[in-house]
């Protein structure tokens, strides 16, 4: 018997196809029933002049809330850039919150706005979130906002760690040129993040997977997320702030972490000597021979630990095995062979 065209659809849809290949568990098992993130959305807050201000939360409850302020052209999204070690963040019960500065991301730019208006914002943003007291972290060109932001409130500054940052280039010739020559000086690097965010193939964070990556994607953020496309006047306008004097940390007690990287070609050593020299307390003041621009990443693992607290430990990596020692025990293991870090940055 002849079976028309017509009916073959029917005769399929009953029939069981046999699988290619077994399936990739034994069983589906427990569903989850929440959705994961994507890392902490973009939030804004609006305040009383009608500016709106940008911020991230990681939201753990809990634990301790750090203020992350990332290095020059970087956007409220810069702590995801050190999600390398995000387990460690968690397991510490550390809740970052960024607030994003003036032009970057999706904050728009306002014509002589500096440090202390930025201060300003970082309070409203803690108000908000009632957040009382918090730890600080700066990274490179994030420094003298992290200055203000403690010297505005130096009653709710827990700890200060500052990572290679800079202070002051008075004296400096680009801080002799106009707001449109510094624009124009710099338009070609804001217009390419993988230029903007370019490490030497040396850099230790070539062996964090997708680092470079995810630094690319936080250049194309700031500088093009609302459709600026590349406008490099609110980074020409950051680095002539800079060009001021650096704001008054004199009231800052709390203790003061200070990373540097003796080879560091970009912010050097007198810059972290400016702050050594003005904060009334510091506890630790690190300088890295032979290391660069890149010492806040290669050493992010210690610098959290001293965030949660523990700032007479160190983290090393012995025998394939990394833990948490006394800092005077540390440095008898790194004689013997130990590496300071976890045992990632051991691997080739």
């Amino acid at each position: 018997m002849k079976i028309g065209l017509l009916a073959l659809p029917a005769m399929l849809i009953g029939a069981t196809p046999a699988l290619a290949d077994p399936p990739s568990v034994p069983a589906i098992g427990a569903i989850q029933s929440d959705f994961d993130d994507f890392g902490p959305a973009v939030q804004a807050l609006t305040l009383p002049s009608g500016r709106v201000v940008h911020y991230t939360d990681t939201g753990e409850a809990g634990g301790r809330t750090v203020l992350f302020i990332g290095g020059t052209g970087t956007s409220a999204r810069a702590a995801g850039m050190t999600d390398f070690l995000k387990t460690l963040r968690q397991q510490l019960k550390l809740r970052f919150i960024t607030v994003e500065r003036n032009g970057f991301g999706d904050t728009a730019f306002k014509p002589d706005w500096g440090f202390a208006d930025y201060a300003g914002e970082v309070r409203a943003v803690l108000d908000h979130l009632a957040v009382k007291r918090f730890a600080g972290v700066a990274i490179s060109g994030g420094g003298p906002y992290m200055a203000a932001v403690a010297g505005a409130m130096p009653d709710r500054v827990i700890s200060v760690h500052m990572l290679a940052t800079a202070a002051t280039a008075a004296g400096s010739a680009r801080c002799k040129v106009s707001l449109e020559q510094a624009a124009a000086g710099i338009k070609s690097s804001v217009q390419n993040p993988q230029s903007w965010w370019a490490f030497p193939a040396n850099s230790p964070t070539f062996r964090i997977p997708g680092f470079s990556d995810r630094a690319y994607e936080e250049g194309a953020r700031t500088f093009f997320i609302r459709g600026q496309m590349g406008d490099s006047t609110p980074e020409a306008a950051e680095m002539l702030r800079y060009c001021g004097p650096a704001p008054d940390v004199s009231k800052v007690t709390a203790p003061v972490h200070i990373y540097q990287g003796g080879a560091d070609p970009l912010v050097k050593i007198d810059q972290a000597e400016y702050w050594r020299s003005h904060y009334p307390n510091v506890a630790a003041f690190r300088v890295f021979p032979g290391e660069a621009h890149d010492v806040q990443y290669r050493h992010w693992d210690q610098v959290l630990i001293e965030l949660a607290g523990f700032a007479d430990q160190s983290v090393i990596c012995e025998a394939g095995k990394t833990r948490a020692v006394a800092k005077a025990e540390a440095e008898g293991l790194v004689a013997k062979g130990a590496t300071l870090g976890i045992c990632a940055w051991s691997r080739r």
